[in-house]
């Protein structure tokens, strides 16, 4: 008899164990789902001209201090929607040394006219606007910087309540090759943790030779052989993710139960 409800408890303890598992463990997130693609594009903007590119793809653990307040700043004005944005335009009113035509704008902002205009296009969007979104994606406080590029050529300058945003009498050159980058999504899972981990395959390419992270500093042979002996062939999702690094995003949760980004790393 003792060996029955012993044998019984332990079907049990199993089923229960089991059940814990299924309940608790790992759950598999729909990549389609807006949460995860909301999340994702948490991760920045391809185009190395603005925020400096994909800064979570190094090949290092990156976390919220790796990157510049100033690229963290321009990623959170690309998750504004364009009615948080008002554009609108102001007449010239002086040139710089370089005869440039400029709009001087609120309490001492200078933006550029277009050329052969004499009047500046800009956009303006308020702090409270941008602080909000920057909570939403990286979980902390707006950092106190005044200004900030959102393009090479374009910056947006905090003057009251608002930031102005328009062309810069100064470039931010950038001297890395031309690339194109291939990203692909792999998985979404909420871990036991409460966590939610976004793996995705990443491969820059350029010059015929491909690269695991936004620095040019780690090669994948194998790819770039493949491209050398076939120049024509298609990079295409199977191809990215035959040859691409795995990356892996991790985002935790605030005390209000939105997640924000945390840290990137290579697996």
């Amino acid at each position: 008899m003792k060996k029955k409800v012993v044998f019984a408890l332990g079907i049990i303890v199993i089923v229960v164990v089991i059940l814990l598992v299924v309940l608790l463990g790992d759950k598999h997130l729909d990549l389609n789902s807006e949460e995860v693609k909301n999340l994702y594009s948490y991760l920045g903007e391809v185009d190395i001209n603005h925020c400096g590119g994909l800064n979570q793809y190094s090949g290092d653990e990156v976390t919220y201090e790796t990157i510049s307040n100033g690229n963290k700043m321009c990623i959170a004005y690309y998750e504004l929607d364009d009615d948080n944005k008002t554009s609108k335009t102001h007449d010239v009113t002086t040139t710089n040394d370089n005869d440039i035509a400029i709009c001087e704008i609120g309490e001492g902002t200078r933006l550029v006219a277009s050329e052969g205009e004499d009047f500046c296009n800009y956009e303006v969007i308020s702090k409270n606007d941008l602080s909000s979104i920057y909570n939403k994606v990286y979980g902390k406080d707006l950092p106190s910087e005044k200004e900030f590029y959102i393009s090479s050529n374009v910056a947006c300058y905090l003057d009251g309540d608002n930031y102005y945003c328009g062309e810069a009498e100064t470039f931010v050159q950038s001297l890395t090759p031309e690339a194109t980058i291939y990203r692909l999504m792999d998985s979404a899972i909420e871990k036991m943790n409460g966590d939610i981990v976004i793996s995705d395959y990443y491969l820059k390419v350029s010059g015929n030779k491909c690269y695991s992270s936004n620095n040019f500093d780690e090669e994948i042979s194998a790819c770039s052989s493949k491209l050398e002996d076939n120049g024509n062939i298609e990079i295409d999702a199977e191809f990215v993710k035959e040859y691409g690094a795995l990356y892996e995003h991790t985002f935790k949760a605030d005390d209000n139960g939105n997640y924000y980004w945390y840290s990137s790393n290579l697996k």
